[in-house]
């Protein structure tokens, strides 16, 4: 399942991030992982859902917001 068909909710602001990035396991099993996470320690590289608040979040523009 894609994350744009993921509540809301439940990812906080991590729903629309642009640096947020759905991953799936080999069980099944959906996490979101912050990209900017992978290159600065001051953030998680799979933070805790749901985030509420973050020094990264980058809004997705439209054209990057599932159609």
């Amino acid at each position: 399942m894609p994350l744009e068909h993921e509540p809301r909710v439940g990812l906080g602001l991590c729903g629309h991030c642009r640096h947020a990035q759905r991953i799936e396991s080999d069980r099944g099993s959906v996490f979101v992982r912050c990209q900017l996470g992978l290159r600065d320690s001051r953030f998680a590289k799979y933070p805790r859902l749901p985030v509420v608040h973050c020094a990264g979040y980058d809004q997705k523009t439209a054209s990057e917001q599932p159609g």
